[in-house]
């Protein structure tokens, strides 16, 4: 029976469920549960999967929750599955029955590739299904602020748009057109303007992309600057995070929840940011410090914000966000349909059935 050991990452656990006979009980209900919004029939789909992929199913999934107990259990690994640890010639070392690693991410600098590939082990990044789904909504929460749909939609009427603050009145047709005649101010053009992402990871690099795509110039700042064979990839300049916030029409969050990026965004970004900026987080809501993204949007200085995590899920019926008419909020419903889960773990499985059968 093959050895996975693998990164105790709330996602990349369902490989227990699918894979691991002993994996506990509970956690095989917990994530029947997790997948019944769209695939009810998730315990049936893990039993086609084991009989699909007889090379790893089953397997023993040691989930480890540091580098260190990551590296404490390499030496029985036959394959690895990681997110942020790290790969290299000491891990390797460790590792005498190893044969592929699979990242969970496409940016590789956590995995010394030069390293695995002198002994034959694959190393290979991964493309997340989720990952294309969160930038999707990334964008859209973007979109949706910038051209004010959702503070527009189904208000039709020259009173129900006045009822709403919005000055709304026909123009002298004998001379001009009609268009906007709600006369709803604000509207932001995509094309031309300055995206600035904090965080061009795996699902930054596809918001930039799609930026890219609008003829947005992005910016982007993080802990590391990317190469500049990267940058080119991605059309993106680097910058401190003041001036990311300084330069940008709008602004997209990437990175993780941690120590260093807890309240990584606060006054001095918001107070010092382009008037009319657009701040879009589907990242983790305390990246952002809530007392001074209130202060901005009372300030006016802030043209919007866009929301799929928050200070409290579930939320409260008198969160303090609601009551501001540009501010979008969704449900943390950006990953999408479970089924992108599936077919990820699906994806993965294969994968790493291919390295342990190519041994």
């Amino acid at each position: 029976m093959p050895t996975l050991v693998i990164q105790n990452d709330h996602i990349i656990r369902a490989l227990s469920v699918i894979l691991d006979p002993d994996c506990d009980p509970e956690r095989l209900a917990g994530f029947a549960d997790y997948y019944s919004v769209d695939m009810p029939e998730f315990p049936q789909w893990c039993e086609e999967m084991r009989k699909k992929y007889t090379a790893v199913a089953p397997s023993r999934v040691v989930l480890t929750n540091s580098q260190e107990e990551f590296r404490a259990a390499l030496p029985e690994a036959d394959a690895v599955v990681i997110e942020d640890f790290v790969v290299g010639e000491e891990e390797l070392a460790l590792a005498p029955n190893l044969k592929i690693v699979q990242n969970f991410r496409t940016d590789m600098r956590n995995v010394d590739e030069a390293a695995c590939a002198a002994r034959n082990i694959p190393a290979l990044p991964f493309h997340r299904t989720v990952n294309v789904a969160v930038g999707e909504h990334a964008f859209s929460l973007m979109m949706a602020l910038a051209k004010k749909t959702v503070e527009t939609n189904k208000l039709l009427t020259i009173e129900a748009l006045q009822a709403e603050g919005w000055p709304a009145r026909e123009y002298d047709r004998r001379h001009t057109a009609n268009s906007n005649w709600a006369r709803i101010s604000g509207v932001k053009n995509m094309f031309g303007s300055t995206l600035g992402i904090v965080g061009l990871g795996s699902v930054g690099r596809y918001v930039a992309n799609w930026a890219n795509a609008f003829d947005m110039e992005v910016i982007y700042t993080q802990r590391n600057q990317l190469n500049a064979a990267l940058e080119s990839q991605f059309n993106a300049r680097y910058v401190s995070l003041n001036e990311l916030f300084e330069q940008s029409d709008f602004v997209s969050i990437h990175v993780p929840l941690n120590d260093s990026t807890k309240g990584l965004i606060g006054a001095e970004q918001l107070d010092n940011a382009k008037p009319g900026i657009v701040i879009v987080n589907i990242a983790r809501a305390d990246i952002v410090q809530k007392e001074a993204l209130l202060a901005a949007l009372d300030s006016g200085r802030i043209g919007g914000v866009g929301m799929d995590v928050h200070y409290k899920e579930p939320g409260d019926d008198d969160d303090p966000f609601l009551p501001y008419k540009n501010v979008v909020m969704s449900p943390h419903i950006a990953i999408g349909s479970r089924v992108n889960g599936a077919v990820d773990m699906e994806a993965m499985v294969a994968n790493i059935a291919d390295g342990v059968n190519a041994s």
